[in-house]
């Protein structure tokens, strides 16, 4: 054998550019790690060629990661508040595994609850805030702030007058690069446990569609022991949970409104590649399928997969339909009527600005706007068509159509 193709951890350390702790790491939590060729007294030996092939892939995963960085962002936040809200003992042995993650969530958590403050003067209301609106504690705050220092959110300054003050870095005009940085810091963590990196990529896989557990990638390198504790986890935090008996697929009740039991039944029938490819096609809310051909979204609808709302007025019957997508955790009936009048008011809108025979509605916006507005009395102007056009929103009290000759007024309750 070769000498010069034989390596040991502090030169795997040198040409990862990490520390050999963090080599130590990746033997112990990644079960695709290079075995040894052997083990001396001075510590294992291997194979020159098998790291860097094994670095070569760990590297072209970490970038493509980094792609999704604000996905990531928004899994940990997802991740810390199920574990907040779910889970009654925060502080159990099993949680430790997920330290970075739990940190970096609570870092997410606080700077949306700063978000719109210029300055912050009294960091210890701030704190006491925290503590009693995120269920942060000190301690946890502490590590909190330490990471938005360390993102770049918010920054320590002196004030003239010697006063100690944070300064909001936050952006209020795109969120999406707060959630960038919190993914980036916490992909750029080696002290990560496997068992975290599985727990936030396997939420951010199923977060828009139930995939089979087989094609779950953040879970294949998992001990079987490892894969349960993960999966319970995720289960007991209502981020994770399987749709069957078998536990063969996985999808979010955090974005998904559908009864898991209706799901179940249709993947049945339907591969998750073909399930994907409808949702795709109702990435717009409230799209028209009055006239869908396609046999797997006229299934979907009939089973209860696909939320659908039927509008009736003068341009005859269309249905609209939306993807099971929420944005948030639905935690009590009240989130879900809401959810569900949202929807409806949107398919009525629908149906005025592309069926409408006599009225067309041309900015949908200009009439949200009218029937939240108190000066207009929540009222938009007498029309021919809202009693038929607006009888869903009636029939789920939303609104009221009040007569006023041979037009009609819809006003919001």
């Amino acid at each position: 054998m070769d000498s010069a193709d034989l390596i040991g951890l502090f030169e795997i350390a040198e040409m990862a550019g990490v520390s050999p702790s963090a080599v130590a790491n990746w033997r112990t939590r990644d079960l695709n790690f290079p075995k040894p060729v052997v083990e001396l007294k001075s510590g294992p030996v291997f194979r020159t060629t098998e790291i860097r092939a094994w670095l070569k892939r760990k590297r072209g995963t970490e970038s493509e990661m980094s792609k999704n960085s604000v996905r990531i962002g928004l899994r940990l936040l997802e991740f810390e508040c199920g574990v907040a809200s779910n889970i009654d003992d925060t502080n159990s042995a099993e949680l430790v595994d997920y330290d970075v993650s739990r940190a970096a969530g609570q870092a997410a958590r606080l700077a949306m609850l700063i978000r719109g403050q210029d300055v912050i003067e009294d960091e210890q209301r701030l704190k006491k805030i925290a503590a009693h609106e995120l269920g942060v504690h000190p301690a946890e705050y502490s590590v909190a702030k330490r990471l938005l220092l360390e993102a770049d959110l918010i920054e320590e300054r002196t004030t003239k007058t010697g006063k100690s003050v944070l300064n909001e870095k936050v952006s209020r005009i795109d969120h999406s690069d707060n959630y960038r940085r919190i993914g980036e810091l916490w992909l750029s963590r080696d002290h990560r446990t496997h068992k975290e990196e599985a727990i936030i990529h396997t939420l951010d896989a199923v977060i828009d569609v139930p995939k089979a557990i087989s094609d779950l990638d953040p879970l294949h390198g998992l001990k079987k022991d490892e894969l349960s504790a993960v999966l319970e986890l995720g289960s007991n935090a209502g981020i994770i949970d399987s749709v069957d008996p078998a536990k063969k697929f996985y999808y979010s009740p955090l974005l998904w409104d559908v009864n898991p039991k209706k799901l179940g039944e249709f993947l049945k029938t339907a591969s998750t590649t073909s399930f994907s490819n409808v949702l795709k096609k109702m990435k717009r809310p409230g799209s028209d399928v009055t006239n869908a051909k396609d046999p797997l979204v006229i299934q979907a609808i009939s089973g209860g997969i696909l939320p659908s709302y039927r509008v009736i007025s003068t341009g005859g019957p269309r249905v609209y339909s939306f993807t099971p997508y929420t944005g948030g955790l639905l935690n009590s009936d009240t989130q879900k009527a809401i959810l569900d009048k949202a929807r409806s008011l949107i398919a009525c809108l629908r149906y005025g600005s592309e069926a409408a025979t006599i009225t067309r509605i041309r900015n949908p916006l200009l009439i949200l706007n009218a029937i939240t507005d108190p000066s207009r009395n929540y009222s938009l102007k007498p029309h021919s068509e809202l009693k038929l056009q607006y009888g869903m929103l009636v029939s789920k009290q939303i609104g009221r159509v009040i007569q006023t000759g041979e037009r009609y007024v819809f006003q919001l309750i």
